[in-house]
């Protein structure tokens, strides 16, 4: 028996294989996981949230989270027409992707960005085209968006922060992307799932910014919860119907349990807010410590990204798919191949800084060790 023809040419992802390669002395600064333990307090909601009743909830989640995310978003959507929660927000990318798109139409994705956009479209029958960054910075080139856009083109995808990049986009640079959507009647998805995670000014949202626009998010990265796949999609109401439909037969509704305690989390604001800047002061330190470490270790002075958990570190002389194998098996280090997020991506790794100082410092250190002996 034959696997479906959408799964052709799919395979585990270049994470997950070089993941797959980890052994118990490895240093994993691979995984896109917040290393962030729960305090008291989120364990005693997340006690709270286990004792609800095991049941099903509204296809869409329960009304009362639909309206902390409501709130969450400054009100900007109707909490009981324009918001679902989904089993993370990959499920919540594959819902949108299966509610709109068609075989034969085309999906525009960030080069370098996150593997998955240009594969769950494929899985839908549609095909992807790429969008250029501008290496200084990683910024949109809009003129090349622009450029690639035609008729078949039916959603733009944004990410920011980045994953792979930790680059954000500007306010007028997301206004100018919905603008571009409307003149060509395509829809923008904007994964903004490590909105809270920034160093400095909080990155612009595309929340609100048109009829035709998309937000995905979730807690997995901001509260450490990403094996309790929650997240959310909010849209106008005349894009949310259709995606609840479709999520409804992809997981008929997220877990109770993880509905439960985002509930609680958004609504105790007083403890979220002071999680959510002891979280970015975490992630400040690991920065610091993971860019220091790059420029004493590898030579290279990376910018400071200003947001996510990662560093986009170039190394040019080498093919970076066999190198992060190596690393995995000759070093004991895991970092992911720049090549996994898009063709721009070749010539680099994607070191995380999701990691305890020590093990940021041993795993570059261990990188370096090994360049140097490539170089000799």
């Amino acid at each position: 028996m034959h696997p479906a023809s959408r799964l052709d040419g799919i395979d585990f992802s270049l994470i997950r294989q070089i993941n797959a390669l980890a052994t118990p002395l490895s240093v994993n600064l691979g995984i896109g996981e917040p290393n962030l333990e729960p305090d008291p307090e989120l364990r005693e909601m997340a006690a709270r949230a286990s004792r609800v009743p095991w049941h099903y909830t509204l296809n869409a989640g329960t009304i009362e989270l639909r309206r902390e995310i409501a709130s969450s978003m400054s009100g900007i959507y109707d909490p009981a027409r324009e918001i679902c929660a989904t089993a993370g927000t990959e499920e919540g990318l594959f819902t949108a992707f299966q509610s709109f798109l068609d075989p034969g139409d085309e999906v525009l994705v960030p080069n370098p960005g996150f593997l998955a956009y240009a594969t769950v479209a494929s899985i839908c029958g549609a095909s992807s085209a790429s969008y250029a960054l501008d290496p200084d910075g990683w910024v949109i080139d809009l003129e090349d968006l622009e450029s690639k856009i035609i008729r078949k083109t039916k959603i733009i995808v944004v990410n920011s922060p980045s994953n792979p990049l930790g680059a954000t986009v500007g306010a007028q640079t997301l206004k100018r992307i919905v603008e571009l959507a409307e003149e060509h009647d395509c829809l923008v998805l904007s994964d903004e799932v490590y909105g809270e995670i920034y160093y400095g000014q909080k990155p612009a949202s595309m929340a609100g910014m048109g009829a035709n626009v998309i937000v995905l998010s979730g807690l997995s990265k901001s509260h450490g919860m990403t094996g309790l796949r929650l997240g959310w999609i909010a849209a106008p109401e005349s894009l949310t119907t259709p995606m609840v439909r479709m999520h409804q037969y992809v997981t008929t509704c997220a877990s109770i349990f993880s509905q439960s305690l985002a509930e609680m989390i958004l609504a105790n604001k007083s403890w979220n807010r002071s999680w959510l800047e002891q979280m970015r002061a975490q992630f400040s330190i690991q920065q610091e410590a993971a860019l220091f470490s790059i420029e004493r270790e590898l030579g290279v002075a990376v910018p400071k990204p200003p947001g996510a958990f990662y560093a986009f570190v170039p190394v040019p002389f080498c093919d970076t798919a066999a190198l992060a194998r190596e690393l995995a098996t000759e070093a004991a280090v895991l970092a992911i191949p720049g090549v996994a997020f898009g063709t721009a991506g070749e010539g680099f790794l994607r070191i995380s800084y999701a990691a305890s100082v020590d093990r940021i410092g041993t795993g570059i250190e261990r990188i370096g060790r090994y360049l140097r002996t490539l170089n000799r």
